[in-house]
């Protein structure tokens, strides 16, 4: 079944009864484990490694919720020292009561940026809930589990050379809320990846402060390339597989971020976040769902204006198909000359559809007006299709 067919008030709301009908209880993890609030962030970080944790809460005691100490803060303070405290260095999370509604659950997701969320009641953590937990259930959606990839995958991707310095990929990761990265050779080929994980274990690992002044005479320090420390063997997927069988990918491989790979090129790339906005998009709420990510200081000017553009937008989209979520990440890069120029990527999940576009100025409100445009253009066209579709199927009957 394709997104096109996902239409009508009431397909939705038989959808997001399936969704519902999961209690957050019955997988969420009630073994957990914590750190306390002594602990030095060597250690922390050693034990989210041995994990594969990108949070861990911290608690005195394992029932007592101190905060979380998680990857995305840590990537934010980079000059934080190794000896530093986790609770000094923890954040109190959005909470998330074991009565919640799974759809409630994944918006939390999207807000937070967490890959894991305590589940607590008065303070007392009651389990952790994972974005693996969470994607797990659209294996018993058919609906869902036979979306194709393409539908709902990022097509401009994010990339990292190879032979860049990994403070290249921390920069990327920080600006573009992002936390893995396709890592690809001068002629685009895919040879890896690297992600938030193996950066943090780069940044604040003891390590001796060898420097190429040893050799040189010169005293600054060595710069690691990209390729030292990503991942060289990348789990990837066709365009066409459906969405069941990426999760079952991500879930058997344990893996968060599937680069969409047709015939050798790069198409795309589909992670959990991918699927856990539309999960979200199921939450029944009066107002759209509206996320904005990659802002950076000297755009925050910008913000009103884009958001009143989106806004209008999204009321002229209503009147042909009512949107449930809307999602536009900014990037911002140099362009030729050394001008920043803007790259908009915005996702938008109405009643009956998934769409997808992306728009390039170099000012960012032309950008989002062009983005917008793109998707009120293509809603229009389908709609104008199904009308054409109508009357010939109408014509074809009165002959």
């Amino acid at each position: 079944m394709t997104p096109n067919e996902l239409t009508g008030i009431q397909k939705r709301e038989q959808l997001a009864s399936q969704i519902e009908s999961v209690k957050l209880r019955d997988i969420m993890s009630k073994d957990f484990p914590y750190v306390g609030p002594d602990d030095h962030l060597t250690d922390v970080l050693k034990k989210m490694g041995n994990l594969d944790l990108h949070e861990i809460p911290v608690s005195q005691d394992g029932k007592r919720l101190m905060g979380v100490v998680s990857y995305g803060t840590l990537l934010k303070r980079r000059n934080l020292s190794t000896s530093s405290k986790a609770g000094s260095i923890s954040i109190m999370p959005q909470e998330i009561t074991p009565e919640a509604s799974i759809t409630e659950v994944a918006e939390a997701f999207l807000t937070s940026g967490f890959r894991q969320i305590p589940v607590v009641s008065g303070q007392i953590i009651q389990g952790m809930i994972t974005r693996t937990d969470l994607i797990g259930i659209i294996k018993d959606i058919k609906e869902l589990r036979d979306l194709k990839v393409y539908d709902i995958m990022t097509e401009d991707v994010q990339t990292i050379g190879s032979d860049d310095p990994v403070d290249a990929a921390v920069l990327s990761m920080k600006n573009l809320t992002i936390r893995t990265l396709p890592v690809v050779d001068d002629e685009g080929a895919l040879t890896g990846i690297i992600g938030i994980k193996q950066v943090a274990n780069y940044n604040w690992r003891e390590r001796k402060r060898e420097t190429v002044g040893e050799v040189t005479g010169d005293n600054s320090p060595v710069e690691i390339k990209v390729s030292s420390i990503a991942l060289s063997s990348v789990f990837t997927i066709r365009s066409n597989s459906t969405l069941g069988e990426a999760v079952d990918e991500m879930l058997n491989h344990k893996i968060s971020t599937l680069p969409v790979v047709d015939d050798g090129d790069l198409m795309g790339i589909l992670t959990k976040y991918d699927i856990i906005e539309l999960i979200a998009s199921f939450r029944q709420r009066d107002m759209v769902y509206t996320q904005i990510t990659g802002l950076d200081q000297d755009d925050r000017f910008a913000a009103d204006e884009i958001d009143d553009t989106i806004t209008q937008s999204l009321h002229k989209i209503a009147k042909i198909s009512r949107p449930m979520l809307f999602t536009l990440h900014v990037t911002k890069y140099h362009a030729n000359g050394g001008t920043m120029k803007y790259s908009l990527n915005g996702r938008l999940i109405t009643e009956g559809r998934i769409w997808v576009a992306s728009a390039v100025d170099w000012d960012v409100i032309r950008a989002t007006t062009s983005l917008m445009q793109r998707f009120e253009r293509r809603v229009i066209e389908k709609k104008e299709e199904k009308i054409a579709h109508r009357k010939r199927t109408k014509n074809i009957g009165q002959d």
